[in-house]
This record gives C-alpha cells, sequence and structure tokens, in this order.
C-alpha cells in the first residue's frame, strides 16, 4: 500500500472517529465543555441528582452562591457519600469544597450548600461515594456577562411582575446593568449568607409580617455589610413597614394619601404638567434620614445609612410607577443612581476588572505585621560571627602557635566550627516555624441580642508539602484570592478535572482544610464570619447626644475585662478614652472632641491607637508594633464596615484579653494576632428642642469643578461650587464651617492632609452674584445667612484655593454644621 492510500485510510478512520461521540465518566455522553450544564440523571448506583444554584443562576466574583442539590435514591439500602462543589478562583487556583451526606432508601433529599462562586463562571457539583468515587458530574455555567458589570437585584413582592421595568436598564452611564429576579417569602434565606450575591433587594406590595424573626435578622446584616434595601410603600404602607418600624421611623406618619408627584422636568413632552403623576403616597420620616429626592413638598425618596449600606423609602409603591418607567426607563436611572451613589456604582463597575483584588490588598495589609518576636536578634549574630571569624583566624592559630602545637590546628578549626554551629542552631530555635502557623484578626461586634465575628486569616507553612488543619465549623469560610488580570495571563480551562490547590471539608465536628502543591510560606487568605447568641449581654453601651460639636452621654464598658484604647468614632468627629475597666462608665460631658477628615481610615485610626505618637517605625519596639497592628485592624474595619454618612456612633477598643486560636477547632499551632470590640450606638441630634447635624447628611450637588463626596474634597487646580442642603424641614439658626483638628493638620507623620486654604464665597439669591466670605470666619447666624439661603434651605458655596500653581492634589474641605429648630 503507497503512502496516499495510507494517508486516505487514515483520513477515513479520522472523520468516522469524530462522528462517534465517545462516553465520558459522569456527563450525559458529551464532552464537559460542548455543551453547558449537561449530566447524567442517574449513577449506577441507582442515585439521580438534578442541581441548580443562585437566583436564576446568577451570581459574582468572590460572593457565596446557594447551590440546591437533589438527590433521589431508587435503591433498598442507605447512601452516605459527598457532595463535592468546584470552582476556580481569581487566581487560577482549584477550590473544592466537599459536604457530606446520606439518604436512606428511596429517600429524596433537597439541600442547598452557600459556596463560594470563585470567579462565577462555571462550578462543577459532583457526587461521590463513601470511597470517594465520582458518581455523577453536573457542570454549572452561570449567566454572569464578562462585558457589562451588574446590579443585582432581587424583588419580593406579591406581584412582582408588576416590577419587571427593572430589569435590563442602564445605571450610572450605564456602566451598571440591572438584572433582577423574583424572591419568594419561603425560600428567602434567613442567614446573611444567602443573601450575599445580592446588591439590592427591593421590598414593595408586600405585607413584612410573614417575614420570619431570623429571615429579618439575616436582612438587617446584610444591609450593615453593605446591602441597599429599597421600600415602597404607597397604598400598603403599613404591611412594608411593619417589620422595619423600629429600625427606621423616628415618629408616626400620616395616612397615604393620593398626591401629585413631580417626576422630573426632564420627562415633560407638552408642558410642564406632563411630568407630574397622582399616586398614593405616604410621607415618612427617618431616624437620621435624608431626602434623596424630593418633590415641592416632600420626600419622594428618603435614605438612611446603617453600617456600609443603606435603606431608602419611597413615597410610593413602585408597582404604582410601572406605566410610567417603561416608557421613562431613565427614571430607573435617576431613582438607583441617587439611593446608591456614584462611588458605589463606580466601585461595581471596577470590580468587574479587578475582581476582588481590592479586598485581598486590604486584608493583606491588615495581617502583614506578623510576630516580631519571630525575628533573631542580629546583633547577637554579628558578635557571634566576629568571635567565630577572630577565634578561627588569628586566635586559634596565634594560640597554637605558642603552645608549639601547630598540627593541630585543622582538628581545632573543624571542632569550634561544629561548636559555632551548634550555637546558631540553638540560638535559632526561638525563631524558626515547626509546622503551620496563623496570622489573624478577628472583629467582634456585639448587639443586645448577638455577637457578630468577623475573622480574617493568613495560613502557612514552612514546608514544601501538604497539609491539613482543622477549623472550628460554625464559622462560614470564604476564600480572598488576588485576580491574575493585572499579569495578563490567560485564563486556563476549567474542565473540572485538575488537581485542586485548596480542599474543604464540611463536618459536624470540625472543618478540613487541606492544601497542595504550594510552596513554602504561600500565603492563603480565608475570611470566616458567624453570629452567636449574646445571652451575657457583653458589649460597649452607651447613650450618646451630639449637639453644637459637643458630646453628652455615657459609655459603658461590659465586658468581664479591661478595655484600652476606646475611641467613639461618629461622622468626623470621635473621642479617645484610655482604658474602661469591667463594669465602668464614662459621663462623656466635657470630653475632648476630635475632628477628624473622612475617608482618611489609617491617619484616624492611629489617633486612636496612639501609633502617631511614634516618630518613626521601630519593629524592636513591643509597644509600636502592637499599637500598629491595632491601627491596621480598625483601618481595615474603618473602610470595610462604614460608610460615608451614618448617624450611629461606632465604639471601638481593645483588650490583652484575647484567645489567640479561637477559630481552630483542634491542633497545636501557633498564631499571632489582634482582635477588636466594636459596638454601635445610635446617636441622638435633639437637645431643648434644637437639631444639630452635619451638612453633609446629604451629598452636596456640585454646581460646577470636581468634588469626591466619600473624602469630601476638591481638586486643588479648579474652582468648585456645591449646593448643600441644610434641610428644608429646619429653621436654621446658625452654620458651622469645621476642620479638622490640629493632630492631623500640625503632625508630621500625617502631612499630606492638606487642608482648604482660600477664599469661600457664598452666592446670593438676592443680586445673583457670589460674594466673597471674611477670611478666617467659621460661624454664620441666621441673620448673616438670609440673602444666601433658598427657600428650600440650601445654600450655594464656591471654594477657590490658594496657590494653586503646580499643584495637583486634592484638598480637604471643611465639613459644614447646622444648627436649629423644627418648622
Amino acid at each position: 500500500m503507497n503512502i496516499r492510500k495510507v494517508f486516505l485510510v487514515c483520513s477515513i478512520a479520522l472523520m468516522i472517529a469524530g462522528s462517534i461521540k465517545l462516553p465520558v465518566f459522569g456527563m450525559n455522553a458529551t464532552d464537559a465543555n460542548a455543551q453547558e450544564n449537561e449530566y447524567n440523571t442517574v449513577s449506577e448506583a441507582g442515585i439521580s441528582m438534578d442541581v441548580s444554584f443562585g437566583y436564576d443562576g446568577n451570581t459574582k466574583t468572590g460572593r457565596f452562591v446557594p447551590v440546591n442539590v437533589t438527590l433521589k435514591s431508587s435503591i433498598n439500602t442507605p447512601f452516605s457519600g459527598t457532595i463535592r462543589i468546584e470552582a476556580m478562583e481569581s487566581d487560577y487556583d482549584i477550590y473544592q469544597y466537599d459536604y457530606p451526606v446520606s439518604l436512606d432508601a428511596k429517600e429524596v433529599l433537597d439541600q442547598s450548600f452557600d459556596t463560594p462562586a470563585g470567579r462565577a463562571d462555571t462550578l462543577y457539583v459532583k457526587l461521590l461515594d463513601k470511597n470517594g468515587t465520582e458518581l455523577l458530574r453536573k457542570r454549572l455555567k452561570t449567566n454572569a456577562t464578562p462585558e457589562t458589570a451588574e446590579l443585582l437585584v432581587g424583588i419580593l413582592s406579591d406581584n412582582p411582575e408588576k416590577m419587571s421595568y427593572l430589569d435590563g436598564v442602564g445605571v450610572n452611564y450605564s456602566s451598571v446593568r440591572i438584572k433582577t429576579f423574583n424572591m419568594k417569602t419561603e425560600k428567602m434565606p434567613d442567614h446573611v449568607i444567602g443573601l450575599d450575591i445580592l446588591d439590592v433587594l427591593v421590598i414593595s406590595d408586600y405585607d413584612t409580617k410573614v417575614l420570619s424573626k431570623e429571615q429579618m435578622s439575616a436582612i438587617w446584616e446584610w444591609v450593615k455589610g453593605g446591602g441597599t434595601l429599597l421600600l415602597g410603600t404607597g397604598a400598603r404602607v403599613d404591611e412594608t413597614l411593619y417589620a422595619f418600624r423600629s429600625e427606621l421611623l423616628e415618629e408616626s406618619y400620616m395616612p397615604p394619601a393620593e398626591r401629585s408627584v413631580d417626576m422630573g422636568v426632564e420627562y415633560s413632552t407638552n408642558g410642564p404638567g406632563d411630568s407630574f403623576l397622582s399616586l398614593v403616597c405616604a410621607d415618612i420620616s427617618l431616624k437620621g434620614g435624608t431626602g434623596v429626592l424630593s418633590n415641592d413638598q416632600f420626600s419622594v425618596l428618603s435614605s438612611v445609612s446603617k453600617g456600609k449600606g443603606s435603606v431608602g423609602v419611597a413615597a410610593y409603591d413602585f408597582a404604582d410607577i410601572a406605566t410610567f418607567c417603561e416608557t421613562h426607563r431613565s427614571y430607573v436611572d435617576k431613582l438607583f443612581t441617587a439611593l446608591i451613589g456614584d462611588t458605589k456604582l463606580s466601585n461595581l463597575s471596577s470590580f468587574l476588572y479587578s475582581g476582588n483584588s481590592g479586598q485581598f490588598w486590604s486584608v493583606q495589609n491588615m495581617l502583614n505585621t506578623g510576630n516580631v518576636d519571630k525575628l533573631p536578634r542580629l546583633s547577637f549574630y554579628i558578635v557571634l560571627i566576629l568571635a567565630y571569624i577572630i577565634l578561627l583566624g588569628p586566635g586559634i592559630y596565634l594560640y597554637l602557635k605558642k603552645k608549639e602545637k601547630r598540627g593541630y590546628y585543622r582538628t581545632a578549626v573543624v571542632v569550634v566550627s561544629f561548636i559555632f554551629t551548634a550555637i546558631i542552631y540553638l540560638m535559632g530555635i526561638k525563631t524558626r516555624f515547626k509546622d503551620t502557623f496563623f496570622t489573624y484578626a478577628t472583629i467582634l461586634d456585639s448587639t443586645e441580642n448577638y455577637v457578630d465575628e468577623y475573622t480574617y486569616i493568613n495560613m502557612r507553612t514552612p514546608y514544601n508539602k501538604a497539609y491539613t488543619i482543622s477549623l472550628d465549623p460554625s464559622y462560614e469560610i470564604l476564600p480572598i484570592t488576588r485576580s491574575n488580570n493585572y499579569e495578563m495571563e490567560p485564563v486556563p480551562k476549567f474542565v473540572g478535572d485538575e488537581d485542586y490547590k485548596v480542599r474543604v471539608g464540611y463536618g459536624k465536628e470540625e472543618t478540613k482544610v487541606s492544601l497542595q502543591n504550594a510552596a513554602a510560606f504561600t500565603p492563603k487568605y480565608f475570611s470566616m464570619q458567624k453570629r452567636t447568641s449574646n445571652k451575657d449581654h457583653r458589649g460597649l453601651l452607651g447613650d450618646i447626644t451630639l449637639t453644637d460639636g459637643l458630646v453628652y452621654g455615657t459609655v459603658t464598658n461590659e465586658y468581664p475585662f479591661p478595655v484600652e484604647k476606646v475611641g467613639i468614632l461618629m461622622y468626623g468627629k470621635m473621642i479617645v478614652l484610655d482604658e474602661l475597666k469591667p463594669g465602668e462608665t464614662v459621663n462623656l460631658k466635657g470630653a475632648s472632641v476630635v475632628n477628624y477628615p473622612l475617608n482618611s481610615s489609617f491617619i484616624v485610626s492611629a489617633r486612636v491607637t496612639g501609633s502617631y505618637l511614634y516618630p518613626k517605625a521601630d519593629i524592636n519596639d513591643p509597644a509600636y508594633m502592637l499599637a500598629l497592628s491595632r491601627t491596621n485592624i480598625l483601618s481595615f474595619y474603618m473602610d470595610k464596615y462604614s460608610s460615608v454618612y451614618n448617624q450611629e456612633a461606632r465604639i471601638v477598643a481593645f483588650s490583652k484579653s484575647q484567645s489567640d486560636s479561637q477559630f481552630l477547632s483542634k491542633g497545636n499551632f501557633e498564631t499571632f494576632g489582634m482582635s477588636m470590640f466594636t459596638s454601635t450606638i445610635d446617636v441622638n441630634t435633639r437637645m431643648a428642642g434644637r437639631v444639630s447635624h452635619s451638612a453633609l447628611i446629604k451629598s452636596p450637588t456640585v454646581v460646577s469643578g470636581q468634588y469626591y463626596s466619600d473624602s469630601n474634597a476638591i481638586y486643588a487646580v479648579d474652582p468648585v461650587a456645591l449646593e448643600y442642603s441644610l434641610g428644608n424641614d429646619l429653621e436654621v439658626e446658625k452654620l458651622e464651617f469645621e476642620n479638622p483638628s490640629g493632630d492631623f493638620s500640625n503632625n508630621e507623620n500625617v502631612s499630606y492632609i492638606n487642608l482648604f486654604k482660600g477664599d469661600i464665597y457664598f452666592y446670593n439669591h438676592d443680586t445673583g452674584n457670589y460674594d466673597v466670605m471674611d477670611s478666617g470666619k467659621t460661624v454664620y447666624s441666621a441673620g448673616e445667612l438670609t440673602p444666601y439661603l433658598s427657600p428650600g434651605n440650601t445654600l450655594t458655596v464656591k471654594y477657590v484655593c490658594d496657590d494653586t500653581e503646580g499643584k495637583n492634589w486634592y484638598i480637604t474641605l471643611p465639613m459644614l454644621t447646622v444648627t436649629g429648630r423644627d418648622k
């Protein structure tokens, strides 16, 4: 047979082979990557498996996703095995999560597993028998779109179809697209992890009485962790707000009534009246809230910050504006942008490209101090080496020469070398790691009824070998990984047969975390959280009133141990107490109040912990290292769990009484870290009939220039004009401009805080011009403000920096505090 015939036969054989679909174990006779969500329905062992995940198949990178598994047994004997869920993390490592399952004869099991989603593009769910043999497999392809950032919105309503107009709307110049899915009461999670993939939860045309206590607790914990809750009221205001009244409402409200609502002049077609809708509205006043969208006579949408998240309450039912929004979809953009804010929406957009790297770097920075006791004393080694050199060089030689025993010199060199080697080895015992070790940071947030614990760990081993550790099974575990997008590496194929890097096995007594194929001292970061009942009523309790820049009230330490470096952080103001003994109550009247710059968490934390007092870093000073560790954890806490404006006060404290291995289930491992205790207290801003609050309770409207609301800063070169809302329900008596205290402006360690220096102008509504204010004047009375206040109590201020030539940094503006009486 010649070469051409051989080639022809081989080609025909290859074509035939390519047309035949060979069986693949665990898949329904198809290639695992050829089709999405293909799987075999029944294993040879007589077990079938059906899987769904997320909400309508939606999930997000770096979050937990609920994976719902249904197992059905057709055999007459019990079955025990493992559900294994595999995900590729953003650093391209494979993580496996093992959950034990068992079925009785011919039983049907429905179970949901909250699992880290990894890169959130593909998951594999496998059923293994008790010997670890794979029986079934399903490939799950998510509905995430890699091109556009998504705002995942859950809708809880008795008539969710009326709010379908929200789906697909572009927000913040279409940089983020809304994706909605309907949620049912019976499937609403009763734990915060189940809500993790949501960005916004909309509750409208719904009776919240049907929600359980656990479901409500999960919603509040989710909000305080950064979620946005949006409530529609209208005719069903009593039912919708039932579960939220005590947390949100400042006072009772009038029954809902039909009112004319101006949706915005931009929606007028034939005249100004075209933009008005007749809607049933409720006029709601929120505790510490502010109007986000306002009508002429009342707030259409009000919001209040809760922790890192926020709650928005609309005067109308969102189902009632469906017809209008289907025609004018940009109103949804206007609504969500006003509520969530440009900064948070921009972060969602940038997350699409950077992934979870931001959290990775912040956690790494918090945990990078380590245990300085492990550092070798270099001075000892220097002295030892010098002694060794002198002894081996002229020392021994001259001594043996004098004794006329130079023939023993080589033997002496060997003996002395062995002696010094043993000494160096013995000196280094304390500095060496013998087994897996941990660096951790724990935040214990106490309320009257429960304690939320947030622990971040860095797990490492000194050897190039696989290892396994056991963690407390009561924690929810989420890996924190860095995105590899920065290295421009191609994303490897994920077919479900790759070897794992990390395996997490969940059990009743312990959670086993196993690592393999990792180099020595390679860091692995995890976030761990749990909620426990506060049966002993431990915490930092208080009663605080803030008015005219002064603080009144008390703070009590309800822990059975002393706490130190106690910081009471309010919006732009703080009080620092050196120590609180167990059961001690401190009266805050007359306490020194420090004004701090916004969004400067590290320097504010340094002021609380005292690390700012050290002129330079000194890793050999235990006191400095302690202060630095405390600064790092407090800075992380402020960035992650504090919002731009919050009516609440956060009390933070530290203690030397802490457990170093509370997250471990078993094993005698080395741990080093820091615990911080926190509590949240409502701040009263009313005293003797007067109200005093920050004018930044609502972010100023930018009239011209560049303004950064999260840091209350401007770009130095250009003049900036801002319109401040002082509250249309307030009769203004006084307005005060407050700069950060001297601790931040006169300290060499924080010289990069640039305070505003220049001219301030007020817009005069009588003349239509800007009037320059007196240099150095910080307090303005009602009479002085009369020509500058609009009918809605807004004040337009222009800032012009001095000597802007060559400057390219940001300038911190004064904070405005308004004092007055209710109209």
